[in-house]
């Protein structure tokens, strides 16, 4: 177990299917629909909107989530080598 990498070191290793896999599911339900490509420009837009002090806080707001997608994609990992293992 201690020799086990982190998802986003195994994600690293696997870019390509990583994002080949984000792909599929992203076309596999709307619900799953999500604009990586246009994001960056869609947050500018929105930040810039933004009086200069709700700025921070429209940073931090979108830093904390991206620190929830992170910790959920490791807990998802996490869960699936456990599972892995309880099979073996």
């Amino acid at each position: 177990m201690a020799d086990e990498q982190s998802f986003d070191a195994v994600r690293q290793g696997a870019e390509h299917e990583y994002l080949a896999l984000l792909h599929a599911v992203r076309k596999s339900h709307e619900r799953f629909a999500f604009d990586r490509d246009g994001r960056p420009d869609a947050v500018n837009a929105v930040r810039e909107a933004l009086p200069m002090m709700e700025r921070d806080l429209f940073g931090a707001v979108l830093e904390d989530h991206a620190c929830e997608v992170a910790a959920i994609e490791e807990a998802l990992y996490q869960l699936a080598l456990a599972l892995s293992r309880a099979r073996k």
